[in-house]
């Protein structure tokens, strides 16, 4: 079985996005082409196909956003079930990686949780997993309003523009303690500007302490699907309950712009806001590993 690898026809768009929901049948469209909308915002994309006789057996990219660690990139692979097991995933990895460039060092694959199959690839491959991230949605009906403490107020902030830029930049990351961060994935204003100018309905809201930023949430609707980005309290805010408060508001101001499901991925281990999403009523739906190799001994 021959098999050609190519940089794909754009007009092939549809083709690799139907692909890649047909193998990941919990993926919504918006999440199986986020890559392709949001190319040029990334410091290093690359695109391949793998065609079997003229037909396109599987496809993946190389990525690398401005917000990732030194030397980290990420590789997605898609292959057909029917070409599972034919060498067609591994000529499409090494031909992924060999568009890298040399000063990225450290390699990351995400694999969904219920495919054991790929999971067990990856693992051969050299990959280990790092982070377990957890899929959990709420329907936005019935919302309560939300209660808040004596000195806090919420604005809506979807502009993403402050008056007190500064402060609010340096709350959002000084709230960046989660398992993602830590591994260096650190976030800042211009980085959610970006995202969100290309978003359908970007969404995000502030919360502040005696006027002082303390909590924001930053999210874009698709499909009628809100999906959170990311909800971040400043260390020196917590304990006040303002995440609770804050995704409460959020699910408001998006239920109003036709938002009808709200989608958010936290790392397993991230106990405080995964309680916060179960006293919410979030139910979990699934998740990805996401696993780590370094470029020398996993290509």
């Amino acid at each position: 079985m021959a098999v050609e690898i190519r940089e794909p026809d754009p007009t092939s768009y549809d083709a690799l996005v139907e692909l890649r929901m047909a193998r990941s049948p919990r993926l919504r469209r918006a999440q199986a082409e986020w890559n392709f909308v949001h190319a040029d915002e990334m410091e290093v994309f690359a695109v391949r196909a793998a065609y079997v006789d003229g037909v396109l057996a599987g496809w993946g990219n190389t990525l690398r956003g401005p917000w990732f660690p030194p030397g980290f990139a990420i590789v997605n692979v898609t292959v057909s079930r029917e070409h599972e097991r034919r060498g067609v995933g591994g000529a499409l990895y090494r031909a992924l990686v060999t568009t890298l460039p040399p000063s990225v060092e450290m390699l990351g694959v995400g694999v969904e949780d219920d495919d054991p199959a790929s999971l067990e690839v990856a693992l051969a491959h050299g990959y280990e997993v790092v982070q377990h991230g957890i899929d959990s949605e709420l329907p936005l009906v019935d919302l309560p309003e939300p209660e808040l403490a004596p000195g806090v107020t919420v604005e809506d902030a979807t502009s993403l523009q402050f008056p007190d830029e500064d402060e609010v930049e340096e709350m959002l990351v000084d709230s960046q303690t989660n398992p993602e961060a830590a591994e260096g994935f650190v976030s800042r204003l211009a980085d959610y500007r970006r995202m969100t100018a290309k978003a359908e309905q970007p969404i995000a809201a502030l919360a502040r302490v005696d006027g002082a930023p303390a909590a924001i949430i930053i999210g874009e609707i698709s499909e009628g699907v809100l999906g959170i980005a990311y909800t971040g309290v400043g260390k020196r805010f917590r304990g006040r309950n303002l995440a609770f408060t804050l995704k409460q508001y959020g699910h408001r101001l998006a239920a109003e712009a036709g938002a009808t499901l709200c989608h958010t991925m936290n790392e397993e281990s991230n106990a405080g806001i995964r309680h916060v999403n179960a006293k919410l009523g979030y139910v979990v739906t699934g998740g990805v590993y996401r696993t780590r190799g370094r470029r020398e001994l996993v290509t």
